[in-house]
């Protein structure tokens, strides 16, 4: 456990936030000429290509931002649904806009996998039927009443 270092401690400060940088899709000119980091291009383009703690340090923040990116439009997929149905629901009085939303809506629950909008459920035997010929235990299943 000795070894182990506080997320903030993980390299020496100018090669974290050079880290952080990269991570962020920051060149490495613009990392290696950043205030704090200052250091040569030279530099910084061996700590990218042959220092192995770098290169992981980078890596990790890589994943930290990954998480985090699928997490901020994991918690925009209710909202995203609501505006489907809202559009289906409403003729909006702003039609550039709801279509706007509506398609930015679409696209997030696409990206997260929200299947289903073709009101159709597949049957155990693999064809397609209309939500309204859904049994009970299947409306059940899918969260309804």
């Amino acid at each position: 456990m000795e070894d182990e270092k506080l997320p903030s401690l993980r390299l020496e400060p100018n090669r974290e936030l050079a880290a952080q940088l990269i991570a962020d899709g920051v060149s490495q000119t613009d990392a290696a000429r950043h205030p704090d980091v200052h250091v040569t291009k030279q530099t910084m383009n061996r700590w990218c290509r042959h220092d192995e703690d770098f290169q992981a340090r980078v890596d990790a923040l890589r994943v930290d931002l990954d998480d985090q990116a699928r997490e901020v439009l994991e918690s925009g997929r209710r909202h995203a649904a609501q505006v489907v149905v809202d559009t289906m629901k409403n003729t909006p009085a702003d039609l550039k806009e709801a279509k706007l939303k509506f398609d930015a809506a679409k696209y997030l629950l696409d990206l997260l996998k929200v299947k289903g909008s073709s009101g159709r459920r597949a049957n155990p035997a693999g064809r397609v039927r209309p939500v309204d010929k859904l049994t009970d235990d299947e409306v059940e299943e899918l969260g309804g009443e």
